[in-house]
């Protein structure tokens, strides 16, 4: 946007008689002087202050030495446009409407400030009406934002920005043209983004897709809609996705003069979701074939190798209880693995639970196992799922201790909570790994396969669901050589 600047005031200073060269330098505007070959004969103080180089510098120069002195580079000015009798570039020079002779622009100096800048030209002729030269003015623009205005975002900022970003970022016009085009991956893809303004959605994109985006394009300028779509489509020999979403853009009048548009390459993120989708619906199918295959043939086995035990004595009969408690293992694991899906999708509901029965009808499962506990009734608020905890507990203090591990149970209860203590006279756990034990698949700080961890992972889940807290010990405090104890506190209820 700019303000109309006082062309009166520029137009007054310039007259086409007999005018001494020497009246130039007394401008307060900036002005400078060309002979018909283009060289400087004139370059005032202003043009000193404006641009930051002596007239002594530029006096005689020619070759468009004053064009680079204010715009950075050797090209035309509105002078030399008088010269040679051409229209200037309205890339440089955007004309302003003005009435009277010479030619009126607004131009912008790079080179020394970068404000902008209003610039008339005219020609310069002797007595007898023959041009003998031209002079240029130049005038700031009123009002015009200083560049170190942080309001003010230039071209090249927007540049920059649109290039860092991986999204597609386009312009299209009432005609569905692209005005402006930035992609960081278009040179991937075999295109010069530079070649795409000027275009129409037909030169980059299949027919079907071109169409979708002029349309709404025309939907966004007409309608002043927000339009966001998915669409996929083979481009350059493979299936890819975009989703694209295009606003209108206004002018300063608030007028709709064009659709903005961003275009993001999902076609990963699709394949990504496509995979996850998959691999949910194997691991669907593992989970089935674990909780009901795996898990039958687990307990048939466990009802076979009981009976075959009631039916043996001594030795044999032990060894039969020791493959039968092998077998509860592993159905624990299955137990586990099934339990751990519950968790992760749906919610814990509390109710009262006593926690003696839980404690005894696990110990019951390990018949043959020196389970040692004192029982009494103790109320906590917790779930059904509690005896996944009790059972987790002995399951590791065998796992870690063997057949002929003793185990000891105790409860205390206090005025609002009940603590529970699971002891073993096993290998124990150092005090370095005690933090670490309950961490899902973790054991001494690294990822294990299988389901080692899995069940004091779920003790510690459970266990923070019902409000409590759980932590390892030792069974002897300060001797971890001597066992472990892995200690709970739950809500009394």
């Amino acid at each position: 946007m700019y303000v109309k600047a006082n062309q009166e005031e520029i137009k007054d200073t310039i007259s086409h008689g007999q005018i001494p060269l020497s009246i130039f330098n007394h401008l307060q505007q900036p002005a400078l002087v060309l002979d018909c070959e283009g060289r400087v004969i004139v370059w005032n103080e202003g043009m000193v202050q404006y641009t930051g180089i002596s007239a002594e510098e530029m006096i005689g120069r020619g070759s468009y030495a004053h064009g680079k002195a204010l715009f950075g580079e050797r090209r035309p000015t509105l002078a030399d446009c008088i010269l040679s009798h051409d229209e200037p570039r309205s890339d440089h020079y955007p004309l302003l409407p003005h009435e009277g002779e010479g030619t009126l622009a607004k131009s912008q100096i790079t080179l020394a400030s970068g404000r902008e800048i209003v610039c008339m030209a005219a020609p310069l002729c002797d007595a007898d009406g023959q041009q003998v030269g031209a002079i240029e003015i130049f005038q700031d623009l009123p009002h015009a934002p200083s560049a170190e205005d942080p309001s003010e975002i230039s071209q090249e900022q927007v540049q920059i920005l649109a290039n860092s970003l991986p999204d597609m970022i386009f312009t299209l016009n009432r005609k569905g043209v692209f005005t402006q085009f930035f992609w960081t991956s278009a040179r991937n893809e075999g295109i010069n983004p530079d070649d795409i303004v000027g275009k129409t959605p037909y030169d980059l994109f299949p027919p079907r897709e071109a169409e979708f985006l002029i349309d709404a394009a025309r939907r966004v300028i007409e309608a002043g809609e927000r339009v966001s779509e998915t669409w996929s489509f083979p481009w350059h020999g493979d299936q890819r996705s975009f989703m694209v979403t295009m606003n209108p853009l206004h002018n300063s009048t608030g007028k709709i003069v064009a659709a903005t548009g961003v275009s993001r390459d999902i076609t990963r993120d699709l394949l990504c979701e496509r995979v996850l989708q998959e691999t949910s619906q194997f691991s669907n199918l593992y989970l089935d074939l674990l909780g009901t295959d795996i898990y039958n043939t687990h307990m048939v086995a466990a009802t076979i190798i009981e009976m075959l035990r009631e039916r043996l004595s001594g030795e044999e009969a032990e060894l039969a209880q020791r493959v039968k408690i092998t077998i509860e293992q592993g159905i624990n694991v299955i137990k586990n693995v099934e339990l751990l899906n519950t968790l992760n999708k749906h919610q814990i509901r509390l109710e009262p639970i006593d926690l003696d029965c839980v404690i005894r009808d696990q110990i019951r499962r390990y018949a043959g196992i020196d389970i040692r506990y004192e029982a009494k009734s103790h109320m906590v608020w917790a779930s059904p799922l509690l005896e996944h905890v009790i059972s987790n507990l002995i399951s590791n203090c065998i796992k870690f201790g063997g057949m002929k591990v003793r185990i000891e149970i105790s409860v205390i209860e206090t005025a609002d909570i009940v603590t529970l203590s699971v002891a073993d006279n096993g290998i124990g756990i150092p005090d370095h790994l005690k933090p670490n034990i309950f961490d899902r698949f973790n054991r001494e700080g690294k990822s294990t396969p299988g389901s080692r961890g899995l069940g004091l992972h779920i003790v510690k889940t459970l266990v923070t669901r019902y409000g409590g807290r759980v932590w390892a010990s030792d069974r002897v405090p300060g001797k971890p050589e001597e066992g472990a104890a892995i200690k709970i506190i739950l809500q009394k209820c």
